[in-house]
């Protein structure tokens, strides 16, 4: 019984971790991990799909798109009114505006490209302005337009035969003589492909909500957490066979045999793959799964992401709460699966990392949840007092740190264990 009680618990916390409003990608936590509210995603977005935050004299669209003399002088008129409405503060943007403004220069150029090639459907500069519509109507919550642009931005890159294998594109990005514009667009297919997974992963769970009202949203869930699932695989795909190519390349190099698996060690990467972009997709692939119950796809790809980093072992505050966040999800995961030694083996270390940077809302977020876990795993050993000490300490820091949800929840774990006699 005590173990039903402790992994159910667990996975309480981790449902109510995910149900945090949304809030723009901006810091690695464990408790933002929603679609639109983790925010170790914004490496995926900002290094490989490129969306810009440039807003100095709002010419921001120059420095992402591109050169501005590659368009014409009517699209650059749009661009920057475009970017007038979209690159500023929040409480400031005009969504609707931007959204109007850079679909009309999109429109322009897709025209222009008919009789001119400078502008054709695949040219960066146009792949960014689809990018950048994809962006704002994310923004605007607008789902449905935001996987459209997603997806016109992915056929005009891959084409149809690119979408539905992506070893088609390990070749090209391997190819040392593929021209920069190519392998850009290449890594900008990469970046829009974890952004759809995103998108139908979020409008998987609002059909789920609706669901409880409307029976016949549920099918629509059902559709999309396949789709999700399917552009998951398909950026994974994309990374590991990439990556096993060029660890064979370098193996062989070295008069050595090749090997089942790259090594995952950070200085083995392609050049055009950094550990950030690598790890936020392993991060958001591995979330996806566990919330929707494959544990065992989640915790591999963990496992990886954590030897990207080295276990945090550069010492820096990054690294090591960023590795303490991983170790949380694989805290969680054990604890899910009843496996209490991985878990207490997992919650140890990962504490330890957490405790190096008390003054990181990351580590901070990441103590309250390991603590949690350890407190599930001495529960399920019948160490009360133990598992009360942990559940206490879990309500402290979050009481601390405001999450009023994950306090609810140790409060209620304090409640349901009784001190010993």
């Amino acid at each position: 019984m005590l173990r039903t009680l402790s992994s159910g618990t667990a996975s309480a916390l981790r449902t109510r971790l995910r149900g945090l409003p949304q809030q723009r990608r901006r810091a690695f936590t464990l408790r933002n991990i929603a679609p639109g509210g983790s925010s170790w995603r914004t490496p995926i977005v900002a290094l490989v799909l490129g969306i810009g935050v440039a807003t100095v004299g709002f010419t921001g669209y120059s420095m992402f798109f591109g050169a501005g003399s590659a368009y014409p002088s009517e699209v650059r008129t749009l661009l920057r009114e475009g970017g007038m409405a979209y690159l500023r503060p929040a409480d400031k943007q005009d969504l609707p505006k931007a959204a109007d403004c850079y679909t009309r220069a999109l429109a322009v150029l897709d025209q222009l490209g008919e009789s001119d090639p400078r502008h054709a459907r695949d040219a960066p500069h146009v792949t960014g302005l689809v990018a950048r519509i994809a962006s704002v109507y994310t923004d605007m919550g607008d789902l449905d337009r935001a996987i459209d642009a997603y997806r016109d931005l992915l056929q005009r890159i891959l084409g149809d035969a690119g979408m539905r294998d992506p070893k088609t594109q390990v070749a090209r990005l391997m190819d040392t003589g593929l021209p920069a514009g190519e392998r850009q667009n290449i890594l900008r297919a990469l970046g829009c492909a974890n952004m759809l997974a995103e998108a139908y992963e979020a409008r998987a769970a609002r059909s789920r909500r609706r669901g409880a009202v409307l029976p016949g949203s549920r099918s629509a869930s059902s559709a999309d957490t396949a789709e999700a699932s399917r552009w998951y695989q398909w950026c994974l795909q994309l990374v590991m066979l990439t990556y096993q190519n060029h660890s064979n390349h370098l193996l062989l190099a070295q008069g050595k045999p090749p090997a089942a698996a790259p090594s995952f060690d950070p200085a083995t990467l392609p050049r055009f793959f950094s550990v950030d972009i690598v790890t936020s997709l392993f991060y958001n692939a591995a979330t996806f799964f566990a919330s929707n119950g494959q544990a065992e796809l989640a915790a591999p790809l963990l496992q990886r992401a954590l030897e990207l980093l080295r276990r945090g072992a550069d010492g820096s505050e990054t690294g090591a709460c960023r590795s303490s966040v991983l170790m949380s999800h694989l805290a969680n995961a054990a604890v899910a699966t009843a496996d209490y030694p991985a878990a207490e083996q997992w919650a140890i270390e990962g504490l330890a990392l957490a405790k190096r940077f008390p003054r990181s809302t990351e580590c901070v977020n990441s103590f309250v949840a390991l603590t949690y876990d350890l407190g599930a795993v001495y529960e399920a050993a019948g160490r009360r007092d133990s598992a009360r000490m942990q559940f206490r300490m879990a309500l402290d820091a979050a009481t601390e740190l405001g999450d009023a949800g994950a306090a609810e929840l140790s409060a209620a774990a304090l409640a349901r264990v009784p001190a010993s006699r």
